[in-house]
């Protein structure tokens, strides 16, 4: 078994040599690598409480890549000692199990099962602290389990062995401070249970030899630091930060919360939920086990592994699930005590079946590591090789903060760097457009989860997106900075800034800030031309059936060129505006759009939902009757809409044909078969479907079955009202859920 170990660590160690990261990948490793180059704790290089050790590590590899000619030297020897205390993870992991059970086959199967977790697997090859704390950290519990151990040995060897556990214990806490609450359990028992050899002089002996473990690595780094004063004040701000800025259970208390808490720690380290629950299951059969058999090892196991699972799901911001890697351990241990049960062929092949499905889930992913730039780096790399040089460049607020180190890393982008307010950082883009800026081409780096940039015409518009090549949930879960959109901008026609409801979370900010045409003129800037233009506009009359209508005012530079009512309800209107009308000085002319009461008394609430302006040749389109309004889920950065059971497209087609393109949602989610999906258009049927998973379909259009009205009409043979079913007062009549609608 030991040589089958050997060859499983030979084997690791090689495969994440040969894959080893060509970027930095997170706001840690950045610090990290920083570190490497002028380590200085108080400009977070690393961040506190500093990582002394870890630093000195990679500083020799760095010196040793660097010498090699090798290209990103600080991340290959930042990285390279994740895939080296990987590999000896797999020795000491065994160990560890060897010494508090004593059964040599479980602490085979559980190294087996750690070492192939994907979450393990894939950790082994980021250039961050965790695989080397860890080593540390299970070499401590391995030595600890060995003093504790009821085998028999001499009160001497016991005494060293507990001395030695302790100043790794005090040594691993250089690496990562977690492994403070990791380590210091099974310390504390080692210290505080009666046995045979363990004195008074024992005990001090393993408490000097914490203390001086901890001491080789913080004396050096307070002295570095500038003094005591100085570190203190650095690990203060670090602290205020990690509670303040992140999602935690401590402060946030929600059943939610603590779903999605359980979910990162227990079910995506295996990256399937089939896997996770087939080891979990297994662990809990584990678990039984040991209460019938083996209650001290059980208790040890919960002595050791409990206070993190509890600081993890409480301190923690468990959406990072490498936060989760120690509490693999015992998950993996647990599964092969219940394989065990079965007998020696049948727990190796269970064993061998896991760690195949593991590695076929986790391989893929390290290669793709290893070889593709991290989305932050390769958008910067992008932006290094383009020809241009941007003047302005506007970014999300999370884009912003999350990129700064990366961005200081790189020196990139050139260009004038705007701020970037929450929730407002389109109108710093805006402002400079309509102020005529030094130049009208500009990139903004877009969150991929916000969708405020609905407000700028996106014709011309050049985009490229930056994501992992992987389930970036469970591999690299919780990175900073994530992943990125850069858009480049070229004089857009139209951009729209106050009191527009384009998107769900638009709205929100137009409701927030209270705005809208029915309180004050919601503005926009349409790019100047002399040429026609169509002009569509969409939105709903929030009132109810009693209200009055609303006359719907839209003025260019304060002069009126559109007036039309609109009843409560829905409401799509297309506007044929003449030549000149747009014409005059500068680059933009400003847009108002006012509601008024069409009779005496306060104008009732009205939403501007769409809103397009484009020449007379360009193909537009809207939702008319029968669509409900736009929803959104930040939690999936996903957008929507429902369909009725009969719902209408509006196109401004040009004359020409065009291809409807339609994406949905399975509609066997909320129906028992599959409905009959059908697009027709003047009288003609042009596409008829059954949908029954997520689905996305193209119909052709020709241009005389539009000619007249320009209507699209979407019918379902299905159709609930979520009222009945969930008891509340919602009536709408909803059909299928729609995530993507685009005619062209």
């Amino acid at each position: 078994m030991r040589k089958g170990l050997t060859a499983l660590a030979l084997v690791f160690l090689t495969a994440h040599l040969l894959s080893l990261p060509p970027t930095l990948d997170d706001i840690d490793s950045i610090n990290f690598a920083m570190g490497v180059r002028d380590f200085d704790v108080a400009h977070h290089q690393p961040h506190p409480p500093g990582y002394p050790l870890f630093i000195a590590l990679g500083k020799v590899a760095t010196f040793v890549f660097r010498v090699a000619g090798s290209t990103a030297p600080e991340v290959r020897g930042l990285a390279v000692w994740s895939a080296l205390a990987g590999s000896i993870l797999i020795a000491l992991v065994y160990l560890f199990w060897r010494r508090l059970d004593g059964d040599e086959r479980r602490a085979t199967m559980a190294a087996i099962l750690t070492a192939t977790c994907p979450l393990f697997w894939f950790t082994a090859l980021r250039p961050l602290s965790d695989m080397t704390g860890l080593a540390f950290a299970v070499a401590a519990l391995a030595t600890l389990a060995a003093a504790v151990a009821t085998i028999d040995m001499t009160p001497e060897r016991r005494m060293r062995l507990l001395a030695v556990g302790a100043c790794l214990a005090g040594l691993s806490t250089g690496f990562r401070s977690q492994s403070a609450v990791l380590t210091l359990p099974l310390l504390a028992y080692a210290l505080l249970w009666p046995r045979p050899g363990f004195n008074t002089k024992a005990r001090v002996t393993a408490i000097g030899a914490a203390a001086a473990g901890v001491l080789l690595w913080a004396v050096p780094l307070v002295v570095a630091s500038g003094g005591p004063r100085a570190y203190l004040h650095a690990l203060g701000s670090q602290a205020g930060e990690d509670f303040s800025g992140v999602v935690m259970l401590w402060t946030h208390r929600t059943p939610k919360v603590a779903v999605f808490a359980l979910l990162h720690t227990f079910v995506l380290p295996w990256d399937s939920p089939i896997l996770a629950g087939v080891v979990l299951a297994l662990a809990a059969a584990g678990a039984w086990v040991l209460v019938r058999r083996a209650p001290r090892t059980l208790a040890l196991i919960f002595l050791t592994f409990g206070p993190y699972a509890v600081f993890h799901l409480l301190f923690q911001e468990t959406i990072t699930v490498r936060y989760a890697l120690p509490l693999m351990l015992p998950i993996a241990y647990l599964a092969a005590t219940a394989i065990a049960e079965a007998g020696t062929v049948v727990s190796c092949a269970g064993t061998a079946a896991i760690a195949i499905v593991s590695l076929w889930l986790a391989v893929p992913a390290g290669l793709a590591f290893g070889r593709t730039p991290s989305p932050v780096f390769d958008m910067l790399s992008r932006m290094q090789a383009t020809a241009e040089t941007a003047p302005i460049v506007g970014m999300h607020r999370r884009a912003f903060t999350e990129s700064r180190r990366a961005r200081q890393w790189t020196g990139l982008p050139r260009g004038r760097l705007l701020d970037s307010p929450r929730d407002y950082e389109w109108l710093e883009l805006t402002k400079v457009w309509r102020e005529g800026g030094e130049s009208t081409r500009s990139w903004f780096v877009a969150d991929p989860r916000r969708t405020d940039l609905a407000l700028i015409d996106s014709r011309g518009r050049r985009s490229e997106s930056f994501r992992w090549p992987f389930n970036d949930a469970t591999y690299v879960g919780g990175a900073r900075p994530n992943e990125l959109d850069w858009y480049t901008y070229d004089s857009p026609g139209w951009f729209l800034e106050r009191g527009w409801s384009l998107t769900p979370e638009t709205a929100g900010i137009t409701e927030r800030d209270g705005w809208g045409p029915h309180r004050r003129p919601s503005e926009g800037w349409v790019r100047r031309r002399d040429g026609e233009t169509v002009m569509m506009i969409g939105g709903r009359h929030l009132g109810g059936a009693a209200d009055p209508p609303v006359n719907i005012l839209v003025s260019i530079d304060d002069r009126r060129i559109v007036t039309f009512t609109v009843k409560p309800g829905f409401f799509l209107d297309f506007h044929a505006l003449p030549a000149g009308t747009l014409s005059g000085s500068g680059i933009y002319r400003k847009l108002t759009i006012t509601a008024e009461n069409t009779n005496a008394g306060e104008t009732p609430r009205v939403a501007l939902e769409q809103f397009d302006l484009q020449a007379p040749d360009a193909v537009q389109f809207g939702f008319d009757e029968g669509w409900q309004e736009p929803e959104y889920n930040p939690d999936t950065a996903r957008s929507w809409r429902w369909m009725s059971e009969r719902a209408t497209i509006r196109v401004h087609n040009a004359g020409r044909p065009v291809v409807l393109r339609l994406t949905g949602e399975s509609p066997l989610r909320y129906y028992p078969s599959a409905p009959t999906l059908t697009v027709s258009a003047g009288g003609q049927r042009l596409g008829e479907f059954h949908p029954d998973r997520d689905f996305t379909y193209e119909v052709p259009i020709p241009a005389a079955a539009i000619a007249g009205d320009g209507r699209l009409t979407l019918e379902s043979s299905a159709m609930f009202i979520p009222g009945d079913r969930e008891g509340t007062a919602d009536r709408r009549h909803l059909a299928i859920r729609m995530y993507g609608v685009e005619v062209r």
